[in-house]
């Protein structure tokens, strides 16, 4: 189990992701990220202004802010982006723990998966069991934990929830190699799409031999 509290994150996207805000505090602060998740400098609106606040940053981070994550192919698109992402702001502490470690009462907002592939096979044919529509799942071009958080947050609101794939963003997944390994994705889904699941499972591709010939290799 491990928490964070809104009070110590200095990551502008975790306090996004988590629910904590914008994590921007002037405009000039979104252009400076939206610079950042597109193509660095070549795409900087203002290049004085951008250079000015990378000289606060250490060197390796500057190297990193001036070529750009490239998520984005351009600034414009990457502002946009930001501007429309879900927000959410309230609340101090956010809990991640092992579901088999919920209270009695205890209801959680989400629920979030570690799968390799064949899991992940599964877990999407579970959920497009029940629909008619051929896409039912997000895959927000946001950090990881804008994508389990604040994007799965909003799917708890949504009429027909969906559930999250993630990361898409190699600077989360560099991060997160030594505990997951690279063959691993997260899927997160709010806590009432996951319950249905659960109860569709029960008569699903989880009780054929498809499911006993791959997914206990």
């Amino acid at each position: 189990m491990t928490a964070f509290g809104r009070e110590n994150i200095t990551c502008g996207g975790v306090s996004a992701g988590f629910g904590w805000g914008t994590g921007f505090k002037t405009d000039k602060d979104r252009e400076f990220q939206a610079t950042f998740l597109s193509l660095g400098i070549e795409s900087a609106k203002d290049e004085e202004y951008f250079l000015e606040r990378l000289s606060y940053l250490p060197e390796p981070t500057q190297k990193m802010f001036m070529k750009g994550e490239r998520i984005f192919s351009d600034f414009d698109t990457a502002y946009e982006n930001i501007k429309n992402r879900p927000l959410y702001d309230e609340g101090h502490y956010v809990v991640f723990k092992p579901i088999e470690f919920l209270e009695e009462d205890e209801v959680p907002d989400s629920v979030v998966f570690t799968l390799n592939t064949m899991e992940l096979s599964a877990v999407l044919q579970l959920n497009g069991s029940f629909r008619a529509e051929s896409a039912h799942i997000m895959t927000p071009q946001a950090s990881a934990c804008q994508a389990i958080g604040a994007f799965t947050f909003e799917q708890k609101d949504s009429e027909n929830p969906v559930p999250v794939l993630s990361p898409l963003d190699f600077a989360a997944r560099a991060h997160m190699r030594r505990l997951i390994p690279d063959e691993y994705m997260n899927l997160s889904m709010p806590w009432n799409l996951f319950l249905r699941l659960d109860e569709l499972s029960k008569n699903s591709v989880f009780q054929t031999h498809f499911w006993e010939d791959f997914g206990n290799k």
